[in-house]
């Protein structure tokens, strides 16, 4: 009689989590004034998954990102990716963002003596990225500006802009803080098609205040005074 593999003895492996966060915890001084931007907050994120996290203004929402993408160090806690904890000084984790984290901010900070195309290229490792990056301009209809520098864009084309050059690596991670800000509600539905579209290999978080962008998450959470819930 055959063995059904629950019988062998031989446990299933798990995959680690794209990201995980444990009791994070960000607190500062704003002149006189004690803030804790972030409350013990623990979470992770698998690969396919695309969590969303909404909240009202002051919430902590970008704070949160920024602790998960390792640009900012935790008063407590930790985050790991990929199974490798970050380092509580930002510049410590550079190179695992370059390889591993695409974010898309509400200002994307684009290089302004580069092009679009230069801009998205500037951490693309292995020879398939120029390839990739222009099948991408062409999802979002940026094909015509990638030798554009920034300065000659609309908000909302700059906006697209860092889209591409967070995606242009094929990260394992995607932050997005408010990726659809600067955009009308088809060019915003259009962003979160491409994000959505990334998911399979890699692992979407997208902080928003817009909940229709929010379709086909696989949660949604609500972060309030620094701390999160279900949504």
């Amino acid at each position: 009689m055959s063995r059904s593999p629950a019988s062998t003895g031989t446990a299933p492996v798990l995959e680690a989590p794209v990201l995980e966060a444990m009791g994070l915890t960000l607190e500062y001084a704003d002149g006189a004034r004690h803030v804790r931007a972030v409350r013990d907050v623990s979470l992770r994120v698998g690969r396919g998954e695309f969590v969303g996290i909404v909240g009202p203004s002051g919430s902590g929402k970008s704070s949160l990102l920024f602790l998960l993408g390792g640009l900012r160090g935790p008063s407590a806690g930790r985050v790991s990716l990929l199974g490798q904890a970050l380092a509580a000084a930002p510049e410590r984790n550079a190179d695992l963002r370059r390889r591993h984290v695409g974010f898309v901010f509400q200002e994307p900070f684009l290089l302004p003596y580069l092009s679009v195309r230069e801009n998205a290229l500037t951490h693309v490792e292995g020879p398939e990225g120029p390839a990739r990056l222009e099948a991408l301009a062409d999802a979002v209809g940026m094909r015509e500006l990638l030798d554009e520098r920034p300065h000659r864009l609309s908000g909302g084309q700059r906006q697209r802009a860092g889209l591409l050059r967070a995606l242009a690596n094929a990260p394992d991670l995607v932050l997005a803080d408010e990726p659809t800000a600067f955009l009308d509600q088809a060019a915003g539905h259009l962003v979160m098609d491409l994000l959505r579209s990334h998911l399979g290999r890699a692992a979407l978080v997208v902080v928003t205040h817009d909940r229709a962008m929010l379709a086909g998450a696989t949660r949604v959470l609500r972060l309030t005074d620094g701390q999160l819930a279900c949504g």
